[in-house]
């Protein structure tokens, strides 16, 4: 746990194993450090003069000799504090870096039920609502066991939805219309993304369109379907 703590910390193999045995040790001279790490003297002083730019380990001068002392490990927190404090105060920045980029059209295929899967994590992941037209019958038959989990965690995520389907949603709650026919295929339009899953038991097949074009579109579409159903 230890070592893996202070890798997330941004220590390499060797920057970690004589933090470990300078702290075990205390104050002490670089061979001794060098001894506990099981490292040469040489390769000891360029780790230690690291840490030190790091703040991870300090030094002080006796007898015209250079002793290390391994920096506090409550001290570790406060380094974490500021490193935090920093991507804050950049993060307008970034975000205006990011924004001013023309976001390039994605297109994904997804094969197979754990590929669909995919999909379905994705709107739980990255939206606060969506539209959907699709069979109850035919998603039931393809996740039997995952569909009604999917619709759980949405509920618990509070997710808004409108249904369009063949039949009275799973969340008897979720507002829906009802369409007639045979709904082969299940359709989520969702913070600019489109997913289109064929509910093929053979052979489901999936796509996740992100273009804003093809977004407003289906959103469009789908907002006069309901009013005329």
């Amino acid at each position: 746990m230890k070592e893996q703590a202070l890798h997330a910390l941004g220590l390499n193999k060797k920057e970690v194993e004589v933090y470990l045995a300078s702290l075990q040790i205390g104050s002490a001279l670089v061979q001794d450090i060098a001894h506990a790490a099981s490292i040469n003297r040489t390769s000891a002083y360029d780790v230690l003069s690291s840490l030190e730019q790091q703040g991870f380990v300090s030094h002080t001068m006796a007898s015209g000799k250079r002793h290390y002392q391994a920096a506090n490990p409550q001290k570790l927190l406060d380094m974490v504090k500021e490193k935090e404090n920093l991507v804050k105060k950049a993060l307008p920045e970034l975000a205006s870096i990011a924004e001013s980029v023309t976001q390039k059209p994605r297109v994904e295929v997804y094969v197979g039920r754990d590929g669909l899967k995919s999909v379905f994590e994705d709107i739980l992941r990255d939206t606060k609502s969506f539209l959907c037209i699709a069979s109850k019958k035919h998603l039931f038959k393809l996740f039997q066991y995952y569909f009604p989990h999917f619709v759980e965690r949405r509920k618990k995520q509070r997710i808004k939805v409108r249904i369009i389907s063949d039949q009275q949603p799973y969340d008897k709650r979720a507002p829906y219309k009802l369409m007639k026919g045979d709904i082969k295929t299940a359709t989520w339009i969702y913070n600019g993304k489109i997913a289109m899953v064929s509910l093929e038991e053979s052979e489901p097949i999936g796509i996740l369109i992100q273009e804003k074009n093809f977004y407003t579109t289906q959103k469009m579409m789908f907002d006069r379907l309901w009013k005329s159903l």
